[in-house]
């Protein structure tokens, strides 16, 4: 099921991207999250497996265009000092969800079972639809200030962006934020349980602890950022300090899976997943600053859908090394090794970013002519 979900995720990141570049992202947002919202309430008429993997191929498809959509209204409205607040406050959302959703479905499940529980979840998010296509204006796609069209993007060159190495960099790092972060949402619950001889209830509270503190952390994570620049720092000195800062806090989850003190591995736990969650955020604002306004949908996509692999990867790779070894030691610690491995390439192969990136897309800069 997990792989039949990111298998659609990641065409949707690419299909979506490309849409929000040419449609708009109220379009393509509107269109993703209605899939999203049907796929999610048929998945109440499941009967069998494989009704489960279609619903869970539509779930991807309708959620793979968010994140790309999502980051070129925050890049197209918001100027640099601001966005990795913005873009912050948009991913703690994701985290909000993973803290609450537990608790709501549990409810919903005693009280009517699981099936409504798919069914009420569904239709509240098209209700969430409707009010975005009647309420929602995108002012990415306005006009400047000056009453200049904004230019719109050439035809881009895939193979020359693939071959780039600030493009290669940045999805490295995406990769293993992805790997960490479904490592943490896949088998950490395990590891307290199996690893840490929690019962249920305790490992449903430090669960909810540690996304809790992530989805709190994010903003601000993004507030010190924006902090930096409007003190002085270029665009690559702050951005490159917080997000290489968070990575090597990421990588703090190997202590948790030596240390024989349960707090202190709780403590590192928690501080990890909420670094992951931050840096994954981050990432996010270094794309919206460093990739043209007009080709962060696509480029981005292009990123999120290679990251997502890092996702299908994970828990296999995780489940094996546990079932090998009898323990959680070396899943975590090449969980951690990777992201200190990512901090490498942000550091060394991905260039300034100051510097302009056009090149690094295989297009010319675009002039915008006059209305």
């Amino acid at each position: 099921l997990p792989i039949s979900f990111f298998m659609s995720y990641v065409l949707g990141n690419l299909v979506g991207g490309l849409a929000a570049d040419r449609f708009g992202s109220k379009v393509v947002l509107g269109v993703s999250f209605t899939i999203w919202s049907v796929f999610s309430a048929l998945t109440g008429f499941a009967n069998n497996v494989t009704h489960l993997i279609l619903v869970r191929l539509g779930v991807g498809i309708g959620e793979g265009p968010y994140f790309p959509a999502a980051i070129k209204v925050i890049g197209g409205i918001f100027p640099t000092e601001e966005r990795g607040f913005v873009v912050g406050f948009n991913s703690s959302g994701n985290r909000v969800g993973l803290t609450l959703c537990p608790i709501v479905m549990a409810f919903l499940i005693t009280a009517w079972g699981w099936r409504v529980a798919f069914f009420i979840t569904g239709g509240a998010c098209l209700v969430w639809v409707i009010a975005w296509a009647v309420f929602f204006k995108d002012l990415s796609r306005a006009p400047s200030a000056s009453g200049v069209e904004k230019p719109k993007a050439e035809k881009l060159k895939w193979l020359v962006l693939l071959q780039n190495r600030a493009i290669i960099g940045i999805v490295v790092v995406k990769f293993t934020q992805d790997f960490l972060q479904y490592l943490f949402l896949t088998w950490i619950p395990s590891y307290l349980i199996t690893g840490r001889h929690f019962s249920v209830i305790e490992m449903g509270f430090y669960t909810t602890l540690a996304f809790g503190t992530a989805a709190i952390a994010q903003p601000f994570v993004g507030l010190l950022s924006d902090s930096l620049i409007r003190w002085g720092w270029s665009i690559n000195q702050a951005r490159k300090t917080v997000q290489v800062g968070l990575q090597v806090l990421s990588a703090t989850i190997i202590v948790t899976g030596y240390t024989g003190s349960v707090g202190i591995a709780i403590f590192f736990m928690v501080l990890a997943i909420s670094a992951e969650s931050a840096c994954a955020g981050h990432i996010w604002t270094i794309i919206t600053d460093v990739i043209p306004e007009a080709y962060v949908g696509s480029v981005g996509g292009l990123i999120n859908a290679i990251g997502a692999i890092g996702g299908i990867v994970s828990p296999i790779v995780t489940g094996i090394l546990v079932t090998a070894t009898g323990n959680f030691q070396l899943a975590l610690t090449i969980g951690g090794g990777s992201i200190l491995i990512a901090t490498v390439f942000l550091l060394f192969v991905v260039p300034s970013l100051d510097a302009p990136w056009y090149d690094a897309l295989g297009v010319k800069k675009a002039v915008p002519s006059p209305a």
